[in-house]
């Protein structure tokens, strides 16, 4: 990987690690951050790990924080290897799926598209988040609490109709980079695109978008100007009940 490649990816794990964040101080949860790895040892909201790595060569300092949460987590936790670099198998992981970091360069400015808006309350989020879950999610769980609007660094972003949200994204800005996450369309059409543009124009700046997918919303990714970046994997532990 070029020193250019290398960089993008830790920029963009800095930044998923910041959504991360975000989502479960939203929640109340507690967490710790150094410059190898995040984790937190509260019950984590429906699809966020339990733990993220942040520097590539850091593999013995995460593996011991990694032990130490399979000793203090009973329930199923995941874990993002943002650098594709650990083998959690021996703590008794088994992977998940692998995704490719996204990356595009903001050469000119851009408008949000027609229809596009910025969700304000916490009635609003219910409904985007009804509609994003009927699409995504078969969690009964709330994902996204309404602490979450309060962050300047977070922007939910949705297509409104008189029938409620039909499309979305999910925007958060860190010092150098600006996240696009949580992309659906309840009608299946290729939105990808405008939510895009949505999240480019969410915050003041000219930050690179960044991002991670795989499969087909790579293949939009990719097809909207986004750059390959980088590997990373998702592993899970069953939780301890199960495996006994």
């Amino acid at each position: 990987m070029s020193s250019v490649a290398s960089k993008r990816v830790r920029l963009c794990a800095g930044n998923n690690v910041d959504l991360c964040q975000a989502i479960f101080k939203a929640h109340g949860l507690s967490d710790r951050r150094s410059d190898s790895y995040w984790s937190s040892d509260g019950q984590a909201p429906p699809y966020y790990p339990n733990a993220a790595t942040l520097d590539p060569d850091a593999g013995a300092v995460q593996l011991a924080e990694i032990a130490r949460l399979t000793s203090v987590l009973a329930t199923s936790f995941s874990v993002k290897d943002g650098f594709c670099r650990l083998d959690l198998q021996p703590l008794g992981f088994s992977q998940l799926f692998e995704a490719s970091w996204t990356w595009m360069d903001l050469s000119h400015p851009v408008t949000t598209p027609s229809g596009w808006e910025r969700v304000e309350d916490a009635a609003s989020l219910e409904m985007w988040e009804f509609a994003w879950a009927d699409h995504a999610s078969p969690s009964n769980c709330r994902v996204f609490p309404a602490a979450v609007l309060a962050d300047p660094a977070i922007a939910v972003l949705g297509r409104r109709t008189t029938n409620g949200f039909t499309a979305g994204c999910i925007a958060n800005r860190s010092e150098r980079v600006t996240g696009v996450s949580n992309v659906f369309a309840t009608d299946g059409s290729p939105i990808y695109r405008n939510a895009v543009r949505a999240a480019a124009n969410a915050f003041a700046g000219s930050r690179a978008l960044v991002g991670y997918d795989a499969g087909e919303g790579l293949d939009e990714a990719l097809a909207c100007g986004f750059e390959a970046t980088g590997p990373l994997r998702v592993w899970i532990r069953d939780s301890q009940d199960e495996e006994e």
